[in-house]
């Protein structure tokens, strides 16, 4: 009984602790800083051998999460959301480890192709990657398309879908994002809001990049249904990613989907800077569904809303049409490029097909 009342007291004074950490902050701070501490109990306690379903999970297994959970104040479902799902990346990455090797590899190589070219900054580098993405150098067949169906979503390997040739905003934008981690470029993955009316967005320039659409009447009818389903929940987390970038104390993002860059109004809109429209930016989001998204802690910059114009029209379209050069006179590097970790795509791709199951990994665990 000692023992249980000084274990109480313990926790309650941990209580008190943290929520000196939180008084002074506003409502969204509070939540940016709810996440930042749950990367860090899931890093310490990860642990997903103490059950063998999902459906029955309990993501309240210690009492270092329920004394935050306390002391942030701001709910108890975003923080479980949280902590489960950075939990349930972190076991997807476990089991992918050899093939996260590989595709780190992947990414490596492709660094020192932009090294070869003198690519530096990270415009140039997303642009880069961009071209590659859609002409297939990350794919092991080499050629790729936008597609709906037949994807994995592997947490945290969302990008792995590229490699087997298809994928969509969510593949793309974490893949940018790994590649200027990669080239040391400061960048976070970004769930957003783009608005579908007609007309609501528009673009003045767009880079000379052929993308494949793969659509088909199936993928449709279950797009527009789940959709309509879930429209009311879309409309609050958002359909789209996009990647932030910080470079040189500026922040911008890009969207490798649509080929357009954004300057960043506040913490919640960004504006098109190869066109006219904005899309609204939804960071806390992005953070309950992955707490690492954000390994540079941009968004804490967001949220001073002290922010200015990174980039200008003429920058994008210069540092594209410079790419293009360079890239239509040596487009054997690139290609030479790709045969180097064509044996890598290989294992990622079949290693994805064989053990991304979810309930074969629960087994394995």
């Amino acid at each position: 009984m000692k023992e249980k009342n000084k274990n109480n007291d313990e926790l309650n004074q941990k209580v008190e602790q943290l929520k000196q950490e939180f008084e002074t902050l506003t409502q969204a701070q509070k939540e940016l800083l709810l996440y930042r501490k749950i990367a860090q109990i899931v890093e310490k306690e990860h642990n997903w051998k103490d059950f063998d379903n999902f459906l029955f999970y309990n993501p309240v297994k210690n009492d270092e999460l329920t004394c935050l959970i306390e002391a942030a104040d701001i709910g108890k479902l975003k923080p479980l959301v949280a902590y489960a799902m950075s939990d349930y990346k972190l076991t997807y990455q476990e089991v992918n480890q050899e093939s996260l090797i590989r595709y780190n590899h992947v990414l490596e190589n492709y660094k020192k192709l932009a090294q070869e070219f003198k690519l530096n900054s990270s415009l140039d580098l997303s642009h880069l990657l961009t071209y590659m993405l859609w002409n297939g150098y990350f794919s092991v067949s080499k050629e790729h398309s936008y597609q709906l169906q037949d994807r994995k979503l592997l947490p945290g390997m969302y990008s792995f879908d590229v490699i087997n040739g298809k994928g969509v905003c969510l593949a793309y934008a974490e893949l940018l994002h790994n590649y200027l981690e990669v080239c040391d470029k400061n960048s976070a993955l970004l769930i957003c809001k783009v608005p579908t009316k007609k007309k609501a967005i528009s673009c003045d320039y767009s880079p000379e990049i052929e993308r494949n659409i793969s659509s088909n009447a199936k993928g449709k009818v279950i797009s527009g249904f789940v959709t309509f389903l879930l429209r009311g929940l879309i409309n609050k987390i958002g359909n789209h990613a996009i990647t932030l970038i910080e470079e040189n104390e500026k922040i911008y993002a890009y969207d490798p989907t649509n080929l357009y860059a954004l300057n960043i109004k506040n913490a919640v809109e960004a504006s098109l800077i190869n066109g006219k429209g904005e899309y609204k930016l939804n960071p806390l989001t992005t953070l309950m569904i992955d707490c690492n998204a954000d390994p540079h802690h941009i968004y804490e910059k967001l949220l001073t809303n002290d922010i200015k114009p990174a980039l200008s029209r003429k920058e994008f379209i210069f540092s594209f049409e410079n790419l293009m050069e360079l890239i239509n006179s040596n487009i054997g590097l690139l290609d030479d490029a790709y045969d180097n970790i064509h044996s890598d795509l290989e294992h990622i791709a079949k290693q994805t097909e064989d053990i991304n199951n979810f309930y074969k990994l629960l087994k394995r665990k």
